[in-house]
């Protein structure tokens, strides 16, 4: 089953999102279920502007809502302060995640990256930062500017971040719950699963 999540670094409720999606993929997969995750590159407003040289600056909601959010986020294991985060241009850690996605690994390093941004202070628009990023999660990246798609600006239309697509046609926007996930990941998932079982008719028993 593949899942398309489209996202941006810089964004709380994409980082709330996929730290919930983890946990939910997490059990999916310890159940026998499978999944592939495709990334998809989103740029908010304030992640594809120039952003200021100051920390703790963080536009993406009052600061009584951001306050909440970082005590949900909690719950779910990913630790946001608030007076830490630099703010930066998002395009390169998509970039990055591109290559990730090569070695099989984007998944690790998008958390990584949420961490960077929202636990750790880092600036992840610095390319020697996602350098050492990279070399952490075992990417190895040479310092140019890895390919990927165009990450999508907040100025062209369409749905909010984030975004999971589901191989059902089911589409979840936002911070979504854990329940939820975990509900339509198990019924996106019931068909192949239905489909994979084989029913063997019972042979007739034989009379000596």
């Amino acid at each position: 089953m593949k899942v398309e999540f489209t996202h941006d670094i810089a964004c709380v409720w994409s980082a709330l999102g996929y730290a919930r999606f983890q946990r939910a993929a997490e059990e999916h997969r310890a159940g026998g279920g499978e999944l592939e995750v495709v990334f998809r590159p989103y740029q908010t407003a304030g992640s594809a502007a120039e952003p200021p040289p100051s920390r703790g600056r963080f536009p993406l909601a009052p600061p009584a809502r951001v306050e909440q959010i970082a005590r949900a986020a909690a719950v779910d294991g990913l630790v946001v302060n608030l007076d830490r985060i630099v703010p930066a241009r998002t395009a390169d850690a998509h970039r990055l995640i591109a290559l990730a996605a090569a070695h099989g690994t984007a998944e690790d390093m998008t958390a990584r990256l949420y961490r960077a941004y929202f636990s750790d202070g880092l600036d992840i628009g610095d390319v020697n930062v996602l350098r050492g990023l990279a070399s952490a999660t075992g990417v190895r990246w040479d310092g140019e500017r890895p390919h990927a798609e165009p990450a999508r600006s907040a100025r062209v239309s369409g749905p909010r971040v984030p975004v999971f697509r589901f191989p059902d046609g089911t589409v979840l926007v936002g911070a979504v719950s854990l329940a939820a996930l975990r509900g339509e990941l198990m019924r996106a998932d019931s068909p192949r699963r239905r489909s994979s079982r084989t029913t063997h008719p019972r042979p007739a028993p034989v009379r000596l």
